[in-house]
């Protein structure tokens, strides 16, 4: 397969446009995508990568006009369930491109996933491209910042990278797989890659994902909820990530200790960028929570299952480690994750709409699963 690195920069439509004539010719494409996450409060996606077999593609998102709409001329394929998008654990991909553009990538086939059910010790992208290709691919620019322009060099030439070898992945990972006879367990994690949605942005019961938070005093969770309040606000006016402008062990121990002076903040390890600016504040804040202490959000749902669940989990569980090592395969071919959390939560009555479970694991367990999802102890 040709490895060639030859790519052309895409700046505007009419660049768009001789893309979507250069890849509706074909029937997939292998696609990468880059942002800022983690350099940013708000993050986006900054550049696309495209492999269609002959050339790659390099989209510059920072020079399209700033809107929904800016990737209008390749929309239809990307969103054509018989166009194949060749990715590797595209779900950060596929929540992006919803979150900032509204397409819903469709025909996806994922190379992690893939190397996950066929068992790989190792299914991270440079590992499969050293297993498959015989490359080993420098890991350098795994955290950079993709905002920052021009992007040359050694960053350039990761990102053509991600996208180089990627289809000589496919191919070799569909034969295997082909071999394993794990394609329809294969296609329904790749639909479950599609329906992926970007979870990011401040959500108040983001607060019970603090450790520890339960074995707080009732004072203590007041200051750790108005804390996790007032830190969006300050992350957002120094455009960092919440965890780079405050960490959570920083917040923890501010609501154990509750401060009531300003060098007792100082000890405690907030930096100096928040120290210089907003240390009155914080001290408001706390007191502030201590006076009159915030609603807390709800728990997340599903945390807890009633005796039944746990009985139906607990023999799914059991049956479905001892049935992988039996056939010597992962434990998801056997049953993945979301099928095994409804067949608990909801019983066998309608295997149908178990979600990733799917018509060949229903004609090979159904009666299983029926007996083991019973509600009888």
């Amino acid at each position: 397969m040709d490895r060639s690195s030859t790519h052309r920069w895409i700046h505007d439509e009419p660049g768009l446009r001789d893309l979507h004539r250069r890849l509706e010719a074909r029937s997939w494409l292998a696609f990468d995508s880059e942002s800022n996450s983690g350099f940013t409060y708000r993050e986006s996606l900054c550049l696309l990568q495209i492999n269609d077999g002959e050339q790659i593609w390099l989209v510059d998102l920072l020079a399209l006009p700033g809107d929904r709409q800016a990737l209008e001329p390749i929309r239809q394929l990307l969103e054509d369930p018989d166009y194949e998008i060749q990715l590797h654990g595209g779900e950060f991909d596929v929540g992006c491109l919803k979150r900032d553009f509204g397409i819903s990538v469709a025909g996806v086939w994922d190379t992690q996933q893939a190397a996950s059910f066929l068992g790989w010790p190792k299914t991270g992208y440079g590992a499969v491209v050293e297993a498959i290709c015989g490359v080993r691919l420098p890991k350098a620019h795994t955290r950079h910042d993709w905002s920052r322009r021009p992007v040359k060099g050694a960053e350039l030439q990761y990102a053509i990278n991600d996208v180089r070898y990627l289809p000589e992945v496919v191919e070799g990972l569909k034969a295997a797989v082909r071999v394993a006879d794990l394609e329809d367990e294969v296609q329904i994690a790749c639909r479950a890659v599609e329906q992926a949605t970007w979870n990011g942005g401040f959500r108040p019961e983001g607060f019970w994902s603090f450790k520890g938070v339960r074995q707080l005093s009732t004072d203590e969770q007041a200051v750790l909820m108005a804390l996790y309040t007032w830190r969006e606000e300050v992350a957002r006016a120094l455009d960092l990530p919440p965890g780079r402008a405050i960490n959570k062990e920083v917040l923890l121990a501010l609501a154990r200790n509750k401060p009531r002076r300003s060098e007792a903040i100082r000890r405690l390890g907030v930096p100096r960028r928040i120290t210089e600016r907003w240390t009155e504040e914080l001290l408001a804040v706390i007191r502030g929570a201590l006076q009159a202490p915030p609603e807390l959000p709800p728990q997340p749902p599903g945390r807890t299952v009633d005796k039944e669940a746990r009985i139906r989990g607990d023999r799914l569980k059991t049956w479905r480690r001892e049935e992988a090592a039996r056939r010597q395969v992962p434990t998801q071919v056997v049953l993945p994750v979301a099928a095994l959390r409804h067949l608990q939560l909801h019983g066998a009555g309608d295997l149908e709409s178990v979600p990733q479970l799917g018509a060949k694991r229903i004609r090979r367990y159904g009666d299983k699963l029926a007996e083991l999802a019973s509600t009888r102890p």
